[in-house]
This record gives structure tokens, sequence and C-alpha cells, in this order.
């Protein structure tokens, strides 16, 4: 009996270790958290919405000045500033992106008058 509590004991163990070491690429970045707040796209009609913070990562589409986004978290850049905005999409994208795509946009184009408090860096 032991010998099998000690032996699932160990699957357990190992299936855990796995999934862990599965996880660990999708948190490569740092993430701070922000309270949600709702705001739009300024500047551009081709902002790149991107899978991950960084200009070297996978593009979703194209965003549009305009837009409208939900911010859920921010990535830091040097010196602790935000450089990378976590989104959701509130309506479909001038683009073409449907309602609900998720994903990363430079801080350039997010239009900056935020409500005080919500930033995470």
């Amino acid at each position: 009996m032991k010998k099998r509590i000690s032996a699932a004991t160990t699957l357990i163990a190992a299936a855990l270790a796995v999934g862990t070491l599965a996880a660990s690429p999708a948190s490569a970045y740092s993430v701070h958290n922000v309270r949600d707040y709702n705001t739009t796209i300024e500047g551009s009609n081709g902002v790149r919405f991107r899978t991950a913070p960084g200009y070297d990562t996978t593009t979703r589409g194209l965003l549009a000045s305009g837009d409208k986004i939900r911010v859920t978290a921010t990535n830091p850049g040097g010196h602790g500033n935000c450089r990378w905005y976590k989104a959701t999409l509130r309506a479909k994208s001038r683009n073409g992106l449907p309602k609900g795509t998720t994903g990363w946009v430079s801080w350039v184009y997010v239009h900056k008058n935020v409500p005080k408090g919500t930033q995470g860096c």
C-alpha cells in the first residue's frame, strides 16, 4: 500500500513540474496589474496589436486611431516606466479585429488621460 501511495505521489509531483515548465514561457515578462480603465488608441491607423510586450513579438493585427480599448495591465520598460499596455478591444477595430481581442500595445499610442491611480508602474 505504501509503495502505491509513493508511486502516485511521484507521478503527481512530476505532472505538476511539467505543468510549471510549460507555463513559464508565457510568463517570461513582468506584468503589473492596474485597475481596469477604458481609453482609446490615438495618433495612428496602423498600430500593431501584439501577442506579448515587445517590438519583436507576433502581431495579432492593426489598431486604428479611435479604437476603444480596456487596459488591464502594464509591462514596465526602463526606469519603471510603463512601456506596454495589455488591452482588450471594447468594440470591433476599424481595421477589422473583433471585439474582445486581447493583446499588447505600445504606450505611445494609448490615450494618456487616464484615471488617477490606475497605472501599475
